[in-house]
């Protein structure tokens, strides 16, 4: 505590906000990272090494979605916030327009293609049912990604923070308690119980996140919370306006960002399809197959992934 203090009195205010900010997000970057070991574990114990298999195989999916949708839009917003506080809502507001119709794009797609998705490009048709829960969860990612990266940019790191904690630890409690019922019931335990443990996290992130926004507003350098200046009856068009300003300035900023991310999991989608695929042509059945690639990346590498 009097470190703590100590270290408030040597600092500035803004210096302050990222010390403490930087801390929490480490930690609670290291809480998600020690509860992911655990559910790997239980995960690899009760949907076993082929269904793992399967989930990796899919999971690429959304990490291509969320790249072109949210991950760099977040950060684009947030440095975008972090440059002009005093326009954060409408920067805000642009990015999120942006985000959510690039999501529900993919999200249909995703749902139209399935079949087509999971036989020519994943190798693999039992992939296909669960790329529904994928296409579901995408839109519910973009919309937190947007606000937490407001909040970052407004240096107002708890709601991100939190959002983390919250997300996984709703996951693993759902799954658990899914599997506890099915288990009671004689029902078998697959590979759908992972896929859909994600979209549940993803819907309880997007939850915690809304109602933060809408009750605990991150605050102005000088304590004031921002206000929309557009109540004459102009509102939809000044918004209009105001999205025709920030529009090319927030994408200049995401376009490259989006293009290294989509690079990276175009990558780890094209391993998570090679290797299957290579083991099953050298001999191996395809449940086999999906057995040795659920080892390496869900027993084996548990600690360096996060789920």
């Amino acid at each position: 505590m009097k470190d703590s203090l100590k270290i408030s009195q040597k600092l500035s205010p803004r210096k302050y906000a990222l010390f403490t900010g930087t801390l929490l997000l480490t930690s609670t970057g290291l809480i998600t990272r020690v509860l992911g070991f655990f559910y790997r574990i239980f995960l690899s114990r009760t949907i076993g090494a082929e269904g793992l298999g399967l989930y990796n195989m899919v999971h690429p999916v959304f990490g291509i979605c969320f790249a072109l949708c949210a991950g760099s839009i977040q950060t684009a917003i947030s440095q975008s916030v972090a440059a002009n506080v005093r326009k954060g809502r409408s920067i805000f507001r642009t990015g999120l327009v942006i985000s959510m119709s690039t999501s529900f794009v993919l999200a249909w797609l995703i749902i139209r293609f399935q079949d087509f998705l999971a036989g020519s490009i994943l190798m693999e048709p039992r992939c296909a049912p669960r790329l529904t829960y994928i296409a579901v969860s995408v839109p519910c990612a973009a919309i937190h990604a947007c606000i937490n990266g407001y909040y970052y940019g407004m240096q107002r790191t708890r709601v991100p923070a939190f959002a983390q904690v919250i997300e996984q630890s709703v996951r693993i409690g759902a799954v658990f308690l899914i599997a506890d019922i099915m288990l009671e019931a004689g029902i078998e335990i697959t590979v759908q119980l992972a896929v859909a443990g994600h979209l549940i996290g993803e819907i309880a992130s997007t939850l915690y996140t809304v109602a933060a926004c809408q009750f605990f507003p991150p605050k102005l350098p000088d304590g004031t919370y921002a206000k929309d200046t557009d109540s004459d009856g102009r509102r939809f068009s000044a918004a209009a306006d105001s999205f025709r300003r920030t529009a090319p300035s927030l994408m200049t900023l995401a376009l490259p960002l989006m293009g290294n991310r989509l690079i990276l999991n175009i990558l780890s989608s094209a391993e998570a399809i090679w290797i299957p695929g290579s083991l099953n042509r050298f001999g191996l059945s395809s449940s086999e197959a999906f057995s040795i690639y659920g080892v390496l990346t869900g027993m084996a590498l548990p600690a360096n992934v996060k789920v």
